[in-house]
């Protein structure tokens, strides 16, 4: 297979090379001519040729008629007839070699003159400058006809006098070397002046291909060095009919490609922009050049003054433009917003690039754009990419999970989940699987597992938000926390519905019927220490996802305005994070609205009623945690999924949670009875884990072997004094303070 690859290589080569030189060859009749009419007008080879100037020079000087080039005469001494006829031979066998080649010929010249529309005398121009980069004869004859050994590479003056025969059509010619003409615009061609001669005419100055052109004419393919830090190159490798999108997106964008549209995409990260660019191309059998403009404005900025250089951004998005058209394909804009300005507008000479773009055109941004008036025939196709609805998801999750590589081996039922609960782009599951991996490998296991799949998802979502809320590691099981049978019903519910999301909202038709976000909102009232925190550490357990305790003193703010945009910075992370939102205390913000007294009033319900309308278009999981269950508003009691209250442990329940807070490898003494210090002390959860935890540092530091009843006691007085109670009791009399 190498073999047979470098073959073809190598036989495209060839091809391109003998294009080339039959090209060449029609140059060097154009040549020819010229050289006998130089030497008509009485140009001779020696060793002071160009050296300087003689009587002779001068006499055919004034001969001439103005206009006239350095060896054109008034009157051509000599029969041109046989030479043209040469010219013009050549140049009809070449013509009719190149109408005959299929689209995707191996001839580079040809495909740079199709690329850019170049005229006969526009690719005679091209070649003239072109020559001497290829074989370095052309210097010397270069230099003979312009009487000068110094001058080696063309003229503008001897172009247009190998160009044209007479004073109109040098005049003519020279638009092709005005600045908006292709060779020029698109700096196939560039002219500079020679260093040694001051403020020379713009005849005097030398024309020269730009290295990228010789490289592609040559068949070499590199990114212009220029714009190669934010430009990439990709072969068609995917397809329409390849990628994971809805059927009415796919017929959509096939539709659109028989009018030749701009496309605008505008979306979160990874959710397949990018890859729905290349399935476009691809279906067109064309590459795909993509380029980040943001970092090409960045590029051009001046580090002197730190302003944008519009002139040096413009020249890089012209090779860019430049690039997409060797390559024969489309051309991907990716962060297009970077490049509007106040208005909301792109540069005019930036949007005619545009629109003057041949191939298929994308700008790709993460927020939605509408241009601004401009005259145009390509029609605007807007499509927005946002997370992808649950089906498309479990696509995404089968396509990267399961593959032969990797050995991994996922139940069907696991992959349905991962994609009930994590709400990831195409290109953050991927990137999930690529983790998961990383994972199993630094386990030193050769297969994926569901776990891992969990991590690389919890790790792909969004982790701002742990600079606005405190994450909680999930660490409680349904074995460790003591409730009712009851309430632990409520919570194994609240765990279902997220479970079984899929089948009712997506399976069974639901979300059709529902107009608000399919999230989840439940309150958890009771009294400090009787497991609301503890609840929602064990849903967080259950369901893999990750928990944010919300700080409501970094969310409240007595200044206008400020706690919605708390609010909004806290949901909109939350969206993108995959997360469970717990806000403790949340009587304080979440409180009943007041009456209107005064503009305060009026500011604090607006807060609330804000606060209301994320709570209902959030689509995870929102748990409000309140210690005075009647000081929450009616209008969200009635917004709630879920309400549960949390008792006060009784003595049972009590005696459960002494019994599972007790680690099975803690030593306890002979004298400790749970049952006994349950019924005695009513204490709530949180305190009997406080008690426990006091204990067991008390026992080690006392040296004993074993929790006792005394340390017990000890931790339990503690408690009380931190609820600012006494107790009258045998035990805590016998054992109220320690030795």
């Amino acid at each position: 297979m190498f073999n047979q690859s470098v073959i073809e290589t190598q036989q495209v080569l060839a091809e391109n090379l003998a294009h080339l030189r039959q090209c060449l060859s029609t140059l060097d009749e154009l040549l020819r001519m010229a050289v006998a009419n130089a030497r008509a007008a009485g140009f001779t080879e020696g060793e002071y040729q160009g050296m300087y100037v003689d009587d002779h020079e001068i006499d055919r000087h004034l001969a001439n008629s103005p206009g006239a080039g350095l060896w054109q005469t008034a009157q051509t001494p000599f029969d041109v007839l046989p030479w043209r006829l040469d010219q013009e031979h050549s140049r009809e066998q070449l013509t009719a070699l190149e109408q005959t080649v299929a689209p995707d010929h191996p001839f580079r010249f040809l495909r740079l003159v199709q690329a850019f529309n170049l005229s006969w005398s526009e690719r005679t121009l091209l070649l003239i400058a072109l020559a001497p980069e290829i074989d370095r004869r052309y210097e010397r004859l270069y230099s003979f006809l312009q009487d000068d050994v110094t001058r080696r590479r063309p003229t503008v003056d001897l172009a247009l006098n190998l160009l044209a025969d007479s004073f109109e059509d040098r005049i003519e010619a020279w638009r092709y070397l005005t600045s908006k003409a292709p060779l020029i615009y698109f700096d196939l061609l560039s002219t500079y002046a020679d260093a040694a001669q001051r403020e020379p005419t713009y005849l005097a100055h030398f024309l020269k291909v730009d290295p990228r052109i010789v490289n592609f004419v040559l068949g070499h393919d590199v990114i212009d060095p220029r714009v190669s830090m934010a430009v990439q190159r990709f072969e068609p490798s995917l397809t329409l009919d390849s990628l994971v999108i809805t059927d009415e997106r796919r017929e959509a964008l096939r539709s659109a490609l028989a009018v030749q549209p701009i496309f605008y995409f505008y979306g979160t990260y990874g959710a397949g922009m990018r890859e729905t660019a290349l399935g476009l191309c691809g279906s067109l059998g064309k590459p795909l050049i993509i380029a980040d403009i943001a970092r090409l404005k960045a590029h051009a900025t001046d580090t002197l003054n730190a302003a944008p250089s519009l002139d040096r951004f413009e020249a890089l998005m012209r090779l860019v433009f430049r690039e997409a058209r060797l390559a024969g394909g489309g051309l991907l804009l990716e962060n297009w917003i970077s490049v509007l300005d106040d208005r909301h507008a792109a540069p005019e000479w930036l949007m005619q690039m545009v629109i003057d773009s041949p191939h298929a055109i994308i700008l790709s941004g993460a927020e939605a754009w509408e241009p601004h008036a401009i005259d145009r025939e390509r029609p605007i196709l807007r499509s927005e990419f946002g997370v992808p609805e649950f089906e498309e998801r479990r696509s995404y999750w089968q396509s990267h999970v399961g593959n032969a590589e990797h050995d991994t081996t996922i139940a069907a039922n696991d992959i349905s989940e991962l994609a009930n609960k994590f709400r990831l782009t195409g290109g953050q599951i991927r990137d999930a699987v690529r983790t998961a991996r990383d994972y199993a490998a630094w386990r030193g296991a050769a297969q994926v597992t569901t776990a891992d799949l969990y991590l690389g998802s919890r790790a792909q979502s969004n982790r701002k938000l742990s600079n606005l809320a405190e994450k909680i590691p999930a660490r409680y099981g349904w074995s460790d926390i003591v409730l009712p049978a009851e309430r632990l019903q409520q919570l194994r519910e609240i765990c279902n519905q997220v479970q079984y999301g899929h089948r009712v909202y997506d399976e069974w038709g639901f979300n059709r019927k529902l107009a608000n976000a399919r999230g989840l909102a439940a309150l958890f009232a009771g009294v400090s220490g009787t497991g609301k925190t503890m609840s929602a550490d064990v849903i967080s357990h259950e369901l893999g996802l990750d928990l944010y305790k919300i700080d409501l003193s970094t969310v409240v703010s007595k200044y206008i305005g400020e706690t919605e945009k708390n609010l909004s910075a806290i949901f909109d992370e939350a969206t993108q994070s995959n997360a469970i939102l717990f806000f403790d205390e949340a009587d304080a913000l979440f409180g009943k609205r007041s009456e209107v007294k005064d503009s305060h009033d009026r500011y604090a319900n607006i807060e609330t009623g804000y606060l209301l309308q994320r709570m209902e278009s959030y689509d995870g999981i929102t748990i409000l945690a309140t210690n005075l269950r009647q000081n929450l508003d009616e209008a969200f009691t009635r917004r709630l999924d879920y309400l549960i209250d949390f008792p006060f442990p009784e003595a049972p329940d009590r005696l459960r949670i002494w019994q599972v807070t007790f680690p099975p490898e803690t030593p306890l003494a002979a004298d400790v009875d749970l049952k006994d210090l349950a019924e005695r002390y009513r204490l709530s959860g949180g305190n009997i884990r406080n008690a426990v935890m006091a204990a067991a540092f008390l026992a080690a530091s006392d040296g004993s072997q074993a929790v006792g009843v005394r340390h017990i006691v000890h931790a339990i007085k503690r408690e009380y004094q931190k609820m600012g109670k006494l107790v009258a009791d045998d035990l805590l009399a016998k054992y109220g303070e320690l030795d």
